[in-house]
């Protein structure tokens, strides 16, 4: 028996082929970021960075390794030509299926997006888990900061965002959730917005930058995103907020009171009239912890800060609105809502700007459910 099932096995080990599709790593060299932006004379210009891994000696003996980057650029026709002419510069194959950032500078992204992104979901190599971001000013230019504490640049930014997706910043964007959502007739994306800050030192959150269909339209602020994400249901593990509730008081720091959003509710209802007109209210309501009031004696104000936070708050998401309706931003999938249930209105829509017609009635509602350590 045991003669028989070596005999088998000899038979199986003979039959079967080495792997003719191999992708070795030693032969590969690793792409972190790709960066997509416009020279001067209006040519695209593609960016990499690839790891650069060297060794420190320090004085007592001991080596340690350490990671930065090495950039790439090149200008070309289309990324797949630009990869190729940069294949040529190094040794070994630039290798995407460890990339960790697509970034896109200010005035690619006012063009056209997609054509860029589609060798990305063209190739089975490529990583779909990569974080997406508009850069303001060029893409690549970020590329060269080195950061104080994380020495690759391309792990810092990916820090920096994932930080920000925690803290309801900026929105949990990928390669593979942008897919849908770019084809999608009745909603538009938003990105992270990042900036270069202290003098080309570091990488900021900048907020979010605002998209029209597959170009970019306009930007909101840090704190507008955080709204923003809130009105559209996406709170994060954290959202704080510091509010001026005081007015004018001699010592600055006694006009605010900082605050973390413990649960939302969310209300949106789109209805139609009879002449085709696209009404939406928007209805939020915030359960909040004060983390920070330096005047003190909440508890003897909570009617009247919850009332001043609720007019506030509702002021701003009225901004907010404005701000997405003239960037003709849909974001909130509108849109959407209108192919599902109102088809036949939505087929006498203008669908390029039908977004900027529709009459919004937003509220915000505060309400403070705890100010210290105990509820």
């Amino acid at each position: 028996m045991k003669i028989k099932r070596l005999f088998m096995i000899s038979i199986c080990l003979l039959l079967i082929t080495g792997c003719w599709d191999q992708n070795l790593m030693k032969d590969a060299t690793l792409i972190q970021t790709i960066t997509f932006d416009l020279t001067d004379e209006g040519e695209f210009l593609l960016g990499f960075a690839i790891p650069n891994i060297y060794r420190n000696s320090k004085d007592s003996g001991q080596e340690t390794e350490a990671i930065n980057s090495e950039n790439l650029s090149t200008v070309a026709n289309t990324p797949r030509e630009g990869r190729m002419k940069l294949n040529t510069e190094i040794p070994g194959n630039l290798d995407s299926s460890k990339n960790k950032l697509v970034l896109f500078g200010e005035q690619f992204a006012k063009g056209d997006i997609y054509p860029s992104l589609d060798v990305i979901w063209r190739d089975p190599r490529s990583s779909l888990s990569a974080k997406l971001a508009v850069v303001k000013g060029k893409a690549f230019d970020t590329l060269s900061i080195q950061p104080r504490v994380e020495s690759n640049i391309s792990q810092n930014i990916l820090y920096l965002i994932r930080s920000t997706e925690t803290n309801t910043i900026i929105p949990e964007e990928s390669i593979q959730t942008l897919a849908s959502e770019i084809l999608d007739p009745g909603e538009d994306i938003v990105l992270p917005l990042l900036k270069i800050g202290r003098n080309g030192t570091t990488i900021d959150v900048a907020g979010v930058a605002l998209f029209d269909e597959r170009k970019l339209s306009g930007t909101l602020s840090q704190e507008e995103s955080t709204l923003f994400l809130l009105l559209n249901n996406k709170q994060s593990k954290y959202a704080r907020f510091t509010q001026n509730v005081n007015g004018n008081k001699e010592l600055k720091m006694n006009n605010f009171i900082s605050l973390n959003v413990d649960h939302i509710k969310r209300k949106l209802n789109v209805s139609v009239n009879d002449s085709g007109e696209v009404f939406v209210n928007l209805n939020l309501h915030l359960k909040v912890i004060v983390e920070e009031y330096p005047i003190g004696n909440v508890p003897n104000k909570v009617d009247e800060l919850n009332n001043k936070l609720s007019n506030t708050f509702t002021n701003n998401a009225e901004e907010v609105i404005k701000k997405l309706q003239e960037a003709n931003c849909d974001a909130f999938g509108i849109g959407r809502r209108l192919i599902a249930f109102h088809h036949d209105t939505w087929k006498e829509k203008d669908k390029t700007n039908y977004f900027k017609d529709v009459k919004f009635k937003s509220k915000v509602d505060v309400e403070i459910i705890q100010h210290g350590i105990v509820k």
